[in-house]
């Protein structure tokens, strides 16, 4: 897992299209430990009453696996935030199938969009036409 260092970019809310939703930037991180050490961090922020329940987690150019996939969603069913909408953003097709899989195992909807906008457009449920490509 392990093969570089890469830069831990700051998560934030942004708002979008009448709702909010929080950034979780965990790209370019292929350090496991500084990676579960950021989320875990963020998940203080993220179990706020003030911050959104709609989730973007952005791991484009970071290496994941299923455990580091598990460790994330632990995160987010374990809190006491009641979550609405995940997305993750930036996974290979291997990991897109066991995020999939894991649907039944949430109490919140969870998807895996490439595109960082469309994404965005499902988190707040905008969108009249939702058959584009995932």
């Amino acid at each position: 897992m392990v093969k570089k260092l890469g830069i831990a970019k700051k998560s934030f809310s942004i708002y979008f299209s009448g709702g909010e939703i929080w950034i979780e930037h965990l790209d370019a991180l292929n350090d496991e430990t500084e990676l579960k050490q950021k989320f875990s961090q963020d998940m203080l922020q993220i179990s706020k009453p003030s911050t959104s329940a709609f989730i973007a987690v952005n791991l484009d150019e970071t290496e994941v696996d299923k455990n580091i996939l598990q460790f994330i969603l632990d995160g987010f069913t374990t809190s006491e935030k009641q979550l609405r909408k995940v997305v993750f953003i930036g996974l290979n097709s291997i990991m897109k199938k066991y995020i999939k899989q894991q649907r039944a195992n949430v109490n919140f909807a969870l998807d895996c969009i490439d595109d960082f906008e469309k994404a965005k457009i499902w988190l707040i449920g905008k969108d009249k036409n939702k058959n584009w490509e995932r």
